[in-house]
């Protein structure tokens, strides 16, 4: 029969086999060596000492406090997964003492890809490798179980902080300040029970009172603790950029129709659309109320549809707008609100400004333009006022008796525009109480004129209280056009900056 017999070897090398016939054996002086502490292991052929050799781990081998020596990758995550979960973690803290399991703690390994990392590194076949202790393994832990757990063990330590939380008052989303806590450092601890465990050795003793690395036995620890200030997961500064968020939100709801803008929503109303609530775990939940939101997109085609105003404007003569009559409006018809509501929940649940185009039309408005002029004709003693309207026949709009500048101050010939109008005015030379100041530049003072439309210099139309003289022949003024009091009024309506004034014979 043929057997299979090691040899020592060099650091690093695989272990040498030769064959060995018995007879041979049995002459030989030579023992079989396996070394100090070396486990023996039993093999049928070359091939199968090869193969347990590659896929063994090797001896004193220890990661995160369990033995994984001497033993296949699937063994050795079976035992690495059950040491870590298993682990007796005793916890000491201001005098109190409380025991946990790995598990209890949220501790966790990858086992398979650790056992493979440590097989890796440290095989059964290189010999230099063998009882090298602890190893490094990497721990993970779910500090939300871990201080669940340590919080329930420790009632009387435990604090809660308080979340900040996000309010609407006054017209605006604003931050309420979070507040603090106090409980175990559970990043302190973390740390502790990852370093402790990852130096642990899993020992089992013997009947001779020596103790040997026991494979898939379960490490034991006991780790100090201590208090400190706790920080809640949603903080102030964290509620003041969600409030600044939402205040950006809610400012900017409108509606368009053909890209005018027809219905603008206001922050109050908008705000009160949205539940927001800040969760335990810090998370900003906005929910949109669909039922206010459905019922306002319902009312739209009401508030909005309509029919179209036309303008009406005076304009000078170079076309330029002087007056608005009428202001002018497009008419408006919405066609469907269909997922409308949808599409302004999405939006601001999604903290933007929300801007809705409506399906519809847009109906344009005409405008009026009215092209106004007068002519103060000196022969027949009469202002005229006329009017074109849209390029069409000018038509004479009204004809006022009037009473131009006394010889010396004669008014004007030429066409002027009007410059400026006053609804009344101290005329010469007159103080703040609208009496006569000798020495002025006017040998007069008329206060509390009335209607005043200036065309050239400081000639113009007026209203007159102090005289009844007008008509052809009728020359009682400084050179401005003297009307009654009621045919000044409606010339200062009537004209407009712009309006040219034709003064002739």
């Amino acid at each position: 029969m043929t057997e299979l017999a090691t040899r020592p070897a060099e650091p690093g090398d695989a272990p040498r086999v030769e064959w060995v016939e018995p007879e041979q054996k049995k002459r030989s002086p030579r023992k079989l060596w396996l070394g100090i502490g070396i486990p023996v292991v039993s093999v049928v052929a070359a091939g199968a000492l090869v193969l347990v050799g590659t896929t063994l781990t090797a001896p004193g081998v220890t990661v995160l406090g369990t033995d994984v020596g001497m033993q296949t990758t699937g063994g050795a995550a079976e035992a690495l997964s059950t040491g870590v979960q298993n682990a007796s973690i005793t916890v000491e803290v201001e005098g109190q003492s409380a025991s946990f399991t790995g598990e209890d703690l949220g501790l966790a390994v990858d086992a398979e890809q650790t056992a493979e990392a440590v097989k890796d590194a440290y095989p059964l076949w290189k010999i230099g490798k063998w009882n090298p202790g602890a190893v490094e393994g990497e721990l993970t832990v779910d500090e939300a179980v871990t201080s669940d757990a340590l919080e329930k063990a420790f009632p009387d330590l435990h604090t809660a902080p308080v979340n900040a939380q996000v309010e609407f008052q006054d017209g605006s989303y604003v931050a309420v300040p979070d507040e603090k806590g106090h409980g175990i450092d559970t990043e302190a601890f973390v740390q502790a029970v990852s370093e402790q465990l990852a130096s642990a050795q899993s020992v089992q003793a013997l009947a001779s009172g020596e103790t040997i690395l026991a494979a898939g036995s379960t490490p034991s620890i006991s780790v100090d603790a201590s208090t400190t200030e706790t920080t809640a997961p949603f903080v102030e500064k964290d509620a003041a950029a969600t409030a600044e968020k939402l205040n950006n939100a809610v400012s900017g709801v409108s509606f368009t129709l053909d890209g005018d803008t027809v219905d603008e929503v206001g922050t109050k109303k908008v705000a009160s659309w949205l539940d927001v609530a800040v969760t335990d775990d810090g998370t900003v939940d906005v929910q949109a109320k669909t039922d206010l939101i459905q019922e306002y997109v319902d009312a739209l085609p009401k508030k909005v549809d309509q029919e179209p105003v036309d303008a009406d404007v005076v304009v000078d003569a170079s076309g330029n707008v002087s007056k608005v009559i009428v202001e002018g409006q497009d008419g408006y018809a919405v066609a469907a609100t269909d997922g409308v509501g949808q599409e302004i929940e999405a939006q601001l649940t999604s903290l933007e400004p929300a801007e809705v185009a409506l399906a519809g039309e847009k109906v344009a408005h005409e405008r009026t333009e009215r092209f106004r002029r007068a002519v103060v004709d000196k022969s027949d003693g009469h202002s005229h006022f006329y009017e074109t309207v849209n390029d069409g026949e000018e038509k004479l709009m009204k004809s006022f008796p009037m009473a131009l500048g006394k010889p010396g101050h004669d008014t004007v010939n030429g066409t002027y525009p009007v410059y400026g109008q006053l609804t009344i005015q101290d005329m010469g030379s007159c103080d703040a109480e609208g009496e006569y100041v000798p020495g002025g530049r006017f040998d007069y003072c008329t206060a509390d004129v009335p209607f005043v439309t200036y065309f050239n210099g400081d000639q113009g139309f007026h209203g007159t209280y102090w005289h009844s003289n007008f008509g052809p022949g009728a020359y009682m003024s400084h050179g401005c056009v003297n009307l009654t009091e009621s045919a000044a009024e409606w010339v200062y309506y009537f004209l407009q900056t712009g309006s040219p004034v034709t003064v002739q014979n």
